[in-house]
């Protein structure tokens, strides 16, 4: 790399030096977008020393985190120039554009189309398995944004249509538009609308806030990514899903990534499916510990054959036979922890939406201590998957304390909650504030059957609500 004391050198010799060092990536790191550069000034210092003494010129500027996008003189090789850039005292970082890949289309991760459209989403075994119906007795997670930054989703799919919560496409980084529709081309094709789909397969009632950052071979730029990161925090978006990585770190992104927890903003990331355990190998932005990390298991509840695995590891969840709306109105199963993710992530958007009050470090603590360990199940493995299997009804039990059959909620089982069910269905009177506490007979509805379930209870020692 170029020494330090070329800072003083004129322009005209230090491009000439950086385009005699070689282009190739540095350690850890992949390929970078050309003529861009990425920097952050120490605090007192202006961009404009930067600017005057390299010449380069600003693209693009995050006032959140003072990240700077630069464009390279002509001819200079970015890696080079930020290196020499990066050694002044004055600059706080300085690198390339690192570009961010989707693990799915990265590694030829393929979909396998629904023809007949025999499967249903909320029926596939990782629904079964998480009791995703049970936890919509509880929560359907209404009043939460949740932030899909990837490549774009299928906004016209049926299935988005049925959801009580709104999809709401925001920003396209690739084609520079508002329309963030998944192109149906490419290695990346579908997977946006696959990562929306678990989302509002867990999390129905919570409004799913669309960035494009990822173009059509599934690739984007880490400072694209960081930007749609901020802009989702602005938008007042509460969760973040990043099924994405790659090796090394991004400082733009790595920037958004700490400002996302200082806002209490939980950032889920897919874990990657390199199969390693490798911590120099383990994908950014799952690597950091203000993400949650997530791998995948297969129907056995066994690590995928593909999910890294690891110290890294925060959580696992479903990662094969996922079924989910894909191109068109078809969909599809996929493998990948891409789709692990946003179970992590809609478990999060559910959780919120009990109380909204709830920290950062209040979600984490809730989804480890409801999770379930599953060393036993993977021998060779223990200690290397997280807190194991995320479990979203012990979660939400957590946060949603109720009395089973008080559907007064004044914390006592008697005639007057069956009196207040009879008046609910019969004259339009005040809906329970606990539908899980009214449902006597954990049947998924509230009718007459739970008041007669309460009477029998009360006076005939029967069965005590949502025991039989």
């Amino acid at each position: 790399m170029c020494a330090k004391r070329i800072e003083k050198l004129p322009l005209t010799i230090i491009i000439a030096i950086c385009l005699a060092l070689p282009a190739a990536a540095g350690p850890g790191h992949g390929a970078y977008r050309p003529e861009e550069i990425v920097c952050e000034m120490q605090p007192g210092y202006t961009i404009d020393i930067v600017l005057d003494e390299y010449g380069t010129s600003v693209k693009n500027f995050q006032p959140q985190t003072g990240c700077y996008l630069l464009v390279t003189p002509q001819g200079a090789n970015p890696e080079s120039l930020a290196a020499v850039i990066d050694a002044r005292p004055d600059v706080a970082y300085c690198g390339p554009n690192f570009y961010v890949d989707a693990p799915e289309p990265f590694q030829k991760s393929q979909a396998f189309l629904d023809e007949l459209q025999v499967g249903t989403v909320d029926s596939q075994l990782a629904a079964l398995s998480l009791s995703i119906a049970q936890a919509h007795v509880i929560t359907d997670g209404g009043g939460i944004k949740i932030a899909v930054i990837d490549g774009g989703v299928n906004l016209y799919h049926p299935e988005f249509a049925l959801s009580s919560g709104s999809l709401v496409s925001v920003w396209d980084y690739i084609d520079g538009d508002s329309v963030a529709m998944d192109e149906p081309i490419g290695a990346c094709a579908g997977h946006g609308t696959f990562v929306a789909g678990i989302l509002n397969l867990v999390a129905p009632a919570s409004d799913i806030y669309v960035y494009r950052v990822l173009d059509t071979t599934g690739r984007g730029t880490g400072f694209d990514i960081a930007s749609a990161v901020l802009l989702a925090i602005d938008d007042g978006c509460r969760v973040i899903n990043l099924s994405m990585g790659m090796i090394g770190v991004d400082d733009a992104l790595d920037e958004a990534l700490k400002y996302a927890k200082m806002e209490e903003v939980v950032v889920v990331a897919s874990a990657g499916n390199d199969s390693t355990a490798d911590n120099t190998l383990f994908p950014f932005p799952a690597s950091r510990a203000y993400c949650l990390s997530v791998a995948a298991l297969d129907s056995l509840n066994l690590k995928a054959d593909f999910s890294n695995y690891g110290v890294k590891i925060d959580y696992c969840a479903p990662g094969t036979s996922i079924y989910a709306p894909y191109l068109g109105s078809s969909y599809a199963w996929w493998d990948g922890t891409s789709f692990s993710a946003p179970f992590v992530s809609g478990l999060a958007a559910l959780l919120l939406s009990l109380d909204s009050t709830l920290t950062w470090e209040n979600i984490d603590t809730i989804i480890a201590t409801s999770a379930t360990n599953i060393d036993s199940l993977n021998p060779g493995l223990e200690g290397l998957l997280g807190h194991g299997l995320i479990g979203i009804v012990p979660a939400l039990q957590r946060v949603y304390s109720y009395v089973p059959g008080d559907a007064d909620g004044d914390g006592a089982i008697d005639l007057s909650d069956a009196l207040y069910l009879i008046n609910y269905i019969f004259r339009n009177s005040a809906a329970p504030t606990r539908f899980a506490a009214a449902d006597a007979n954990c049947d998924g509805v509230l009718n007459v059957a739970d008041a007669v379930f309460l009477i029998i209870y009360i006076f005939h020692s029967g069965p005590a609500p949502c025991t039989q």
